[in-house]
């Protein structure tokens, strides 16, 4: 065995161990999250400038995909199941400080998102298309990177719809509810309307392939997920496809690349993970 299998095997033995009770504690940090539309008692709580700012506005955008994509899907070993893949990559990211948050939404329609401060999503629908881990590594870890470059609250300060936000401190939120909901309205609108410039969504492409790389999977994981995703053309009214440059521009990209495709797929350890979960 590879000194990286040996390694990916250690991080995922601990964490498995580690996620017998995990799903209940990923739960209970959504629901401290239950801001509401005002956000106001967050808001009042929060800490100096920084990580807990960040967390904060995730945080509120996690309940809001809950609301939006049918809720948490309900297989608590699926749902381990993923976490123990997300948090070994999370962990061989550029922010393995963060407290991460992985879950499975009950949605048909293939799709992933990802919220500041570390909170990572995916459909069961876009799980069902998935033929390895190798795949599902790519697509945790282009979410995943999206919190590392923080490519959303980047998006944010650049746009000038949010009065005050280039000088936004945690203490002008505390003091400044209505400008809190205006950060989390904008926020939105980026994540789950219009998605994030073309060229973050290739840099969050790269990092995936760089992260599945770092943990010994096959970094060629999310090119093949992409030719799945071209191939079965999930419609025009996908969101998806809405929030993201086609899978072709995308595929494009990462042809550029450096990519190690001697390592394995783990095909066999997706199959049996999810058999009778999906």
């Amino acid at each position: 065995m590879s000194e990286m299998k040996i390694n990916r095997f250690f991080v995922l033995a601990f964490f498995m161990a580690f996620m017998g009770c995990a799903a209940p504690v990923v739960t209970e940090t959504y629901r401290k999250y239950g801001l509401g539309k005002g956000g106001t008692d967050a808001a009042q709580s929060l800490q100096p400038i920084g990580v807990e700012e960040e967390k904060t506005i995730g945080g509120s955008l996690a309940i809001q995909v809950f609301d939006r994509y049918g809720g948490l899907y309900d297989n608590p070993e699926l749902q381990r199941y993923i976490t123990l893949v997300g948090q070994s990559l999370a962990d061989v990211s550029d922010r393995p400080e963060l407290d991460y948050h992985f879950a499975v939404v009950n949605s048909e329609h293939p799709n992933a998102f990802a919220t500041p401060g570390g909170y990572v999503f995916v459909s069961v629908g876009l799980l069902r298309t998935l033929e390895n881990e190798a795949q599902l590594a790519g697509v945790l870890g282009h979410e995943i990177a999206h919190i590392t470059h923080r490519h959303a609250l980047e998006t944010l300060e650049r746009n000038k719809k949010v009065a005050g936000f280039g000088a936004l401190s945690v203490s002008m939120l505390g003091q400044s509810p209505d400008v809190f909901d205006k950060v989390i309205e904008q926020a939105a609108e980026i994540i789950f309307t219009y998605g994030l410039d073309k060229n973050l969504e290739y840099e969050a492409d790269k990092m995936a392939a760089e992260y599945a790389n770092r943990l010994g999977y096959n970094s060629g994981g999310l090119k093949s997920f992409l030719d799945i995703l071209n191939k079965t053309q999930p419609g025009k009214d996908s969101v998806f496809l809405s929030t993201h440059p086609s899978p072709q521009d995308r595929l494009a990209e990462l042809s550029g690349g450096a990519s190690d495709n001697s390592k394995s797929l783990f095909a066999a350890e997706f199959k049996q993970a999810t058999r009778g979960k999906l």
